[in-house]
């Protein structure tokens, strides 16, 4: 699609989308310091805890496997913000708690840093630019992009992986010695990639077009892009309002694909990957009761495709990283579902007056 045709989309969601590859390396390269400092401070530390609600915790969950493979083995866990708050765990002044939170004000990720500052953590905020520290008060603040214009979060999520991706490197490095993530990979290659990722959009317009009837849309992936069938349900139950489910391979066999039906499409995220295969398993599964599937995948196994009613390639990115280049045609399949329903996908339905009194009812 020309620059000219792309020029003529009115939503904030469609731009934010299509500035996320120089988001990742803006973000990187602003921050280098920055993070080289937190990253030092961190690396001593025993436990570090990420904790984030919706898409901030999706990027949290992305955050623990970049820490697992390049944190220098540093203990790392994931809560959501309102579990960490309310039922969390017996933290103490050895461990460091990272609130993640595109507008730096949702109230139980507030309420997760002012539990880890009472208790004496050291604490860290990584939000969106222009946040006050008189919301939400962390040791150090890591910016990422300004402020999203759509409710449907897209660059941000991107932005925050940046830096998360950068941190775990460095932690690494101040842990080991030893640096896994390249300078060159983090701020120029990747950003290229997910540019190839984002000409998919041809497919995607077509995609959304021929399967915006569906009866439910089930997203499935493992390990990172586990985490994208996630973020990806819930950018469609935000945007378009149709029923979406994001879920791991496993936990799709175990029991919620007894629910599915013949009218369903279901969307397989299968890069080359220790998953893929348990992966392209349900797809013999799903030709058995008559129902449709999109694969996502970096090419490499095409032959395990071939009955797919559609596939997507991106570029090939190490496994943590899949987790963006995958969803990236996913968030432009998502953007063009809302257009052939004829919703707004910047404006979380409040144009709507019973979700407008019912969002006013309560604080999130």
């Amino acid at each position: 699609m020309s620059s000219e045709q792309r020029s003529k989309h009115p939503f904030h969601m469609y731009e934010a989308i299509f500035a996320q590859p120089q988001a990742f390396t803006y973000v990187a390269q602003r921050n280098e310091v920055l993070i080289d400092n937190c990253a030092t401070r961190i690396a001593s530390c025993e436990r570090l805890f990420l904790v984030g609600i919706g898409t901030s915790y999706h990027a949290a969950l992305v955050g623990e496997h970049l820490m697992h493979l390049y944190g220098g083995d540093l203990f790392t866990r994931t809560f959501h913000s309102f579990d960490f708050a309310l039922y969390g765990p017996r933290i103490t002044p050895r461990d460091c708690v990272i609130g993640i939170s595109h507008r730096g004000n949702k109230l139980y990720t507030v309420e997760s840093l002012k539990y880890a500052r009472e208790v004496g953590c050291y604490t860290v905020l990584i939000t969106g630019e222009g946040v006050t520290t008189e919301v939400v008060q962390s040791d150090i603040i890591l910016p990422t992009v300004p402020q999203d214009k759509s409710a449907a979060h897209t660059i941000s999520y991107t932005g925050t992986i940046s830096v998360l991706s950068t941190l775990a490197d460095r932690i690494g490095f101040h842990r080991t010695g030893t640096s896994f993530l390249s300078k060159s990979f983090l701020e120029h290659e990747l950003s290229e990639l997910l540019s190839v990722a984002l000409e998919t959009e041809n497919e995607m317009v077509r995609f959304a077009h021929e399967q915006v009837n569906r009866r439910r849309i089930w997203l499935v992936g493992g390990g990172p892009n586990a985490i994208t069938a996630s973020e990806i349900a819930l950018k469609i139950k935000e945007t378009s309002y149709l029923q979406a489910e994001g879920m791991s391979i496993e936990t799709m066999l175990h029991g919620p694909f007894q629910c599915t039906e013949a009218e369903d499409l279901f969307i397989l995220i299968a890069p080359t990957a220790p998953a893929q295969r348990r992966v392209f398993e349900l797809a013999g599964l799903i030709q058995e009761i008559g129902a449709a599937y999109l694969v996502i995948s970096d090419g490499v196994a095409e032959s395990l495709y071939a009955n797919a009613t559609g596939w997507v390639i991106v570029p090939k990115v190490p496994e943590p990283f899949c987790s963006l280049t995958c969803l990236a045609p996913l968030q432009l399949f998502t953007y063009y579902l809302a257009l052939e329903c004829g919703t707004n996908p910047d404006g979380f339905r409040l144009e709507d007056p019973r979700f407008a009194r019912a969002r006013s009812l309560i604080q999130l």
